[in-house]
Parts: C-alpha cells; structure tokens; sequence
C-alpha cells in the first residue's frame, strides 16, 4: 500500500463481518460529523459503478481468485474516481469496507494474503482503520433477521470471518495502518463518539 501523495482531507475505512453493524455506525458517524461542521463523504465497496455492480452480483455464483482480482479491480477505480477527487476538496471520506474485506472474505474462498496485498500493493493506505466487531450470538441473531443473505452470510460463517478479521488487522498493523477496533455489541452511541472524537482529533494534528 501506498501513502497519499497530498494531505489534504481524512481517509477513513471501516470493515467488520456480517451483521456487526458497520453500515449504521458509519450513518451516525457521518450525521456527528456532519453537524460539527466537517465536510463528509460516504462510499462503498463494492462501489455503485456498472464493475461494482457486476462484482456484486458475480461474487454469488463464484470464488477464488476471479473474485479477488475484480475486487482489487473496482477498488483501483474506486480510489481513482470518487476516493481521491473527495480527499482532494478536503472531506472526510469514509468507505464502508476496503482493503480489510479482503484479507477477511476472499481468504474465506481460500485466496492467500500475499497474493490479495499483492494485487492491493498500489492502494492508497487509509489514514485510519475503524474496524466493528461483535460476538459471534449478536451476528447469527442480526443476520436472522434479514430478508436476504449473500453466500459469505449463510451456514454460520461468522467465527471464521471474526478469524480472518484477527489476522487482517495484524496485518494491518505490521503495514503501519492505525487501527481503532470497536465491540459494537451494545452501547450505539458510546460507539460513535469515540470514533468521532478519535478521527476530530488526528484531522486537528494534520
């Protein structure tokens, strides 16, 4: 991974498993961060774009290194076309998964790590990695309570996503990416403002 060329704006990445509650924790950092007066972006990956679709729709019917290749493939265009013009007019850009799902999800379809840090050596490195977690009981009860699940989300595959997640972040870590791990079992709110108050904090310094 690579360091940002400009130091304009703040490059957050928050990854976690299947029903940690990622996504709503991202909302209600955002609207904080929002009503602070900071100028914030929200995005996703697999992104919204005609790949990122396909790749959604691909990973239910395949796996393996097909998979991870057009994951690194969507992220290279995603950093290109929407991550770096955000941090270019000074956001706050917060994607809701990045190189983390990977080191979990395509190592769940048997993908090796040096190969997906490989294909993700040109990413740019966020400048912080929020990642939400929660026991393996409140995942298998918030994934029961949806409508549809994706083939990473069926068969009580949560303890082995929280094992790829542990090695991940190690990794994370050895590549000199900060960190913030927050157990999002309870406690919304707690959750959020320390998130918020972490990141307010590293924008001041920069």
């Amino acid at each position: 991974m690579q360091s940002r060329t400009n130091n304009t704006g703040y490059f957050v990445a928050v990854d976690g498993p299947n029903g940690s509650g990622k996504t709503t924790v991202i909302n209600a950092i955002a609207e904080k961060l929002g009503l602070m007066g900071y100028k914030v972006k929200v995005t996703r990956e697999p992104t919204n774009s005609i790949l990122g679709e396909f790749v959604r729709k691909y990973a239910e019917g395949h796996k393996g290194l097909s998979i991870a290749c057009m994951i690194t493939a969507d992220r290279y265009e995603h950093i290109k076309n929407e991550i770096e013009p955000m941090l270019y007019d000074g956001n706050i850009v917060i994607t809701d998964r990045y190189i983390l799902s990977s080191l979990i999800l395509q190592r769940m379809d048997g993908v090796n790590a040096d190969y997906i840090m490989d294909l993700n050596a040109l990413i740019i490195r966020p400048d912080l990695q929020v990642t939400i977690m929660a026991d393996v009981g409140t995942l298998q009860k918030r994934l029961s309570d949806r409508a549809e699940l994706t083939r990473f989300e069926k068969n009580n595959r949560s303890d082995e996503e929280l094992y790829y997640m542990e090695k991940g972040i190690e990794i994370l870590k050895k590549n000199g990416i900060s960190v913030l791990e927050i157990n999002n079992c309870t406690e919304l709110d707690k959750n959020v403002d320390t998130i918020v108050e972490y990141i307010v904090k590293e924008v001041k310094r920069k």
